[in-house]
């Protein structure tokens, strides 16, 4: 019998309608619409909080490394015994001929306190040659202002030429301001490693003129640190000729632990390498579990409207049984029900990710407008560059890390559905929904109308179709031949409300295999045969008790099926109406060459068919 049948593919087009029909909920499941809505908003904010918070964490960690490194080199080569070292040229040379190193910057380096007439604060003062501290990209920006030409004058352009000349200082923006410096004021820098006296160490004074405000853009180096010129810093410093460390750029700095042997082999013995790992692992370590944590707390939101589908999704299935046991019997499979209800969940899964990584992608775009906007408006700055080190609020997308909250939103929500979409294919069709023969309530009819509609299986005997058992047959066969071979009409229509009579009658076509505008055109011409073709667009509910019943007939001989199971077509109806509907359908049985088996209490109505048949005991006798 299902040689040859057609067989519908999976996510065939009536699944996605009915898919899409259904989220469109009426007045009456408007609570399930709800559910729906705050799904789709959970997880849109959720992906959406996750991609900013993120984004916000790696720019924050990529500009603070970039400023950290930009400063301090990613790696110190200094004596083990912290004494200074007098052959640094040496060292410098060996040390630039490594394979992967940038640039070695020598330095005296040493803590000091700045004073002036407004303010006292601890500074790290560095050492540092002209040539070096031009090679800075973290000084040497468009914020550098310079008077080192002319004193007090700004130079233009700005530049450190003539800084180891000068017996100045360098200052960052911050210290300038919490001084109230310019270029040509002057700097007192006091150290309590002074000369020894009889009473002690005296503090070593120093008045030092302000050549050069630099901006580094992390708050504590341009409000701690001043550059000197290292002549200078050895004098202060009393390091003689000598520096205390010698800074290494590489040009990969994630890979320095790769450098740290040649760095030992090159400096010598008695020699000590720290990596800016080393020097900074608290800090990163810090930034990377705060990272972690917000993922996982973040993705709880996630979760949670994930959980939102579920209930959902479990209301509907609960809510559309009866029209699960209908798609059922026109031969929807389980696997076709299931999708239904996935592609349900699934859109709103989705299209909350998908809203979720735009409105992302926008803030991220523009978050430095929008934390300059909320200053404007609360009066306070969100991100105070004294707590956060920059001075801006940064914001670095990463492909990778995009994608995995894309793809961890996707699976969560698309896993919500699994659960209520198996639960709706396991939904069977209601045992009485189909009462078949002429028999007294409680004699069978039910059970063998399942039984001969393949929805049930015998205990014994068998059931041919077209000469063929198909008693034994799995679910999806059975389906199969259901979907093409057997249409049912009940004695209440059960059309599904959502939908116009049209629809109603080219659902079960589509289940079949057919395409759409032969299902329409056959659609059309049953319903206007059953005198319906002003009422084609009519939803169930603005149709009379007849018309909804001659839809019903429509939508069950839709497929041209072998075997019609009529259960009580009429019994809803009034005498009249009665009458005409099951003319009609006596009339369509024969003009479309059925086989059927109609049930009724009508044995008026059922005189008029070929043959009665009474079920009694178990039995079926001819009438």
């Amino acid at each position: 019998m299902d040689k040859g049948l057609p067989d519908t593919k999976p996510f065939a087009p009536f699944e996605w309608m009915l898919a899409m029909r259904y989220l469109r909920a009426r007045r009456r499941e408007g609570f399930i619409s709800v559910i729906s809505l705050f799904s789709f908003l959970g997880i849109l904010l959720g992906v959406a909080t996750l991609i900013v918070v993120m984004s916000v964490l790696n720019g924050f960690r990529a500009e603070l490394l970039d400023k950290i490194l930009g400063f301090q080199g990613h790696a110190s080569v200094y004596s083990a015994d912290l004494n200074p070292l007098q052959n640094y040229q040496d060292i410098a040379a060996r040390l630039e001929k490594i394979p992967g190193v940038v640039r070695v910057t020598p330095l005296v380096e040493g803590q000091a306190m700045a004073s002036s007439l407004r303010n006292n604060t601890g500074a790290l003062v560095r050492g540092i040659s002209e040539a070096d501290i031009e090679k800075l990209p973290s000084i040497v920006n468009e914020n550098l202002r310079t008077a080192l030409k002319e004193e007090g004058v700004p130079d233009d352009p700005p530049s450190f030429k003539g800084f180891d000349a000068s017996e100045g200082v360098a200052i960052g923006e911050r210290m300038a301001w919490r001084h109230q410096l310019g270029l040509g004021s002057t700097l007192t820098i006091i150290s309590p490693e002074g000369p020894e006296t009889i009473v002690g160490n005296a503090p070593r004074i120093r008045d030092y003129p302000v050549v050069a405000i630099f901006k580094v853009g992390m708050s504590d180096y341009d409000e701690n640190v001043i550059y000197m010129p290292l002549v200078e810093a050895q004098d202060y410093f009393v390091t003689e000729e000598g520096v205390n460390q010698i800074e290494v750029t590489v040009e990969n700095p994630d890979d320095i632990e790769a450098l740290i042997l040649p760095l030992r082999e090159a400096s010598g013995e008695g020699m000590a390498v720290q990596t800016w790992k080393q020097r900074n692992l608290t800090f990163f370590n810090a930034l990377a579990v705060e990272r972690n944590v917000m993922f996982l707390v973040l993705t709880m939101i996630i979760l949670v409207a994930a959980l939102n589908i579920i209930s959902g999704l479990i209301m509907l299935v609960k809510d559309k049984g009866r029209d699960i046991a209908i798609l059922r019997t026109m031969g929807a499979t389980r696997g076709a029900i299931q999708r239904v209800f996935f592609i349900t969940g699934a859109a709103i899964g989705t299209a909350g990710t998908i809203g979720g990584f735009i409105v992302g992608l926008l803030i991220c775009l523009n978050v430095e407008r929008i934390r300059q906007f909320i200053s404007w408006i609360s009066g306070v700055d969100p991100f105070n560059p004294e707590l956060y080190y920059l001075a801006q609020l940064p914001a670095k997308m990463e492909v990778g890390q995009t994608l995995l909250i894309v793809g961890m939103a996707l699976a969560l929500s698309l896993g919500a559905t699994l659960y209520p979409s198996w639960r709706a294919a396991k939904l069977m069709v209601y045992p009485g929904e189909i009462v078949a023969l002429v028999g007294q309530s409680g004699s069978g009819k039910s059970s063998l109308l399942h039984i001969a509609g393949l929805l049930e299986a015998p205990t014994s005997g068998e059931v041919l179709i077209a000469g063929r058992n198909c008693s034994e047959l799995d679910d999806m066969a059975r389906t199969r031949i259901r979907r093409i071979g057997v249409g049912f009409v009940y004695q209440f229509h059960h059309l599904l409300p959502e939908f116009s009579a049209i629809e109603n009658v080219v659902i079960p076509q589509l289940i079949a295999g057919a395409t759409k505008a032969a299902a329409k055109a056959r659609a059309e011409e049953l319903l206007i045969r059953l005198g319906l073709g002003e009422r084609l667009e009519h939803r169930p509910a603005e149709l009379s008790g007849g018309e909804q019943q001659r839809v019903a007939i429509a939508r069950a001989i839709a497929n041209r099926p072998l075997l019609l199971l009529a259960d009580e077509p009429t019994g809803n109806l009034d005498p009249a109406t009665a009458a005409r509907v099951h003319n009609e359908l006596l009339r369509l049985i024969r003009e479309e060459g059925l086989g059927a088996l109609v049930a009724t209490h009508n044995h008026d109505l059922a005189a008029g068919m070929t043959r009665i048949a009474r079920l009694d005991q178990g039995r079926i006798f001819e009438a």
